[in-house]
């Protein structure tokens, strides 16, 4: 693959990300944006609702919306497979995902899905990665807080209306925390009505309906611990970023949680048991005095993300170039 690279003697590739809407994503937008500043001098980004003629490669980001994929197409999946809603059904995708060359996918759930229930082969597995040069800058924490100290969780991810985030999930736990030991940080929109709730049963608690993404370091930087309890994930970045910051991660087994928590380990986090009860006495037992913290793996920075996806447009165009 270097070999290519090598091989274009000065000549770019033009990917094409085709939106096939104009709806606008604000994770699409930092996706986006990721590509344009972190690419190698041989790659140029085009972004267009339709396909252009006058590209070499296609990226697309909704091809359930697409009216055509062309040749020298890839996709990423950037939903959870399993999910039921009707706008997000795998029935809606598998034709389009079939028309690929390769489909990029978050997670390893997702290429297992796609392989065992479509026969789609042709995946690679792409996770997010971690804004680096942003996060570096933040002082980062002690493995863990002193004993005796109140102990902060976040949430940072925006409330959707049909509650795919888990809310009731987080509601259960709260229940079962003393608000004297547990307080909690809420980042994204939709988030007030959390924290109304939270603050009704007692709880210390910040909210941010809206935060610039450069401040979120700080926000990690208070966490002692990340509740990501959704019903569905195809990400979130939200994860590689707790890792990265050494925040441990309390979730459900979705998204790239599946691979990026492993418990036999004690590697990055705990997989929260179904009994409300039990999610709760995880969460206490981890921050009793004497457990063992977590340890933490390596994270990709954003640019090793965008060098795959390269790579990956030059195995789509073969020898080409």
């Amino acid at each position: 693959m270097q070999g290519l690279k090598v091989g274009l003697m000065g000549k770019k590739v033009i990917v094409n990300h085709v939106m096939s809407s104009d709806m606008h994503s604000a994770i699409f937008d930092a996706l986006l944006g990721y590509f344009q500043s972190l690419k190698s001098p041989c790659f140029e980004h085009l972004v267009t609702v339709d396909p252009d003629p006058d590209v070499d490669v296609y990226h697309f980001h909704r091809p359930n919306l697409a009216k055509d994929i062309p040749n020298k197409s890839i996709s990423t999946v950037h939903h959870d497979l399993n999910d039921g809603d009707a706008w997000l059904d795998a029935s809606n995708f598998v034709n389009a995902y079939k028309k690929n060359a390769v489909v990029a996918c978050l997670n390893s759930q997702q290429a297992k899905i796609l392989r065992e229930d479509y026969g789609i082969e042709q995946t690679v597995v792409i996770p997010h990665g971690v804004n680096k040069s942003l996060f570096d800058e933040m002082v980062i924490k002690e493995e863990r807080l002193p004993f005796g100290e109140k102990i902060t969780l976040g949430v940072l991810s925006k409330r959707y209306g049909r509650k795919v985030k888990g809310e009731f999930r987080l509601y259960e736990i709260a229940k079962r925390l003393d608000p004297n030991r547990f307080n909690f940080i809420l980042v994204g929109d939709g988030r007030m009505k959390d924290y109304q709730i939270l603050r009704r049963l007692g709880f210390d608690v910040l909210c941010y309906s809206y935060l610039p993404y450069e401040l979120m370091p700080q926000i990690y930087n208070e966490l002692d611990g990340l509740l990501m309890l959704s019903n569905y994930e195809g990400g979130p970045a939200s994860l590689p970023e707790a890792i990265y910051s050494r925040t441990p991660i309390f979730s459900t087994r979705v998204g790239m949680a599946i691979d990026l928590i492993d418990p036999e380990s004690n590697l990055n986090g705990i997989f929260l048991k179904e009994n409300f009860d039990e999610m709760a006495n995880q969460i206490k037992e981890y921050f009793m005095e004497g457990s063992d913290p977590v340890s933490f793996t390596k994270i990709p920075d954003w640019k090793d993300v965008v060098g795959k996806y390269e790579n990956v447009y030059l195995r789509v165009l073969g020898n080409e170039f």
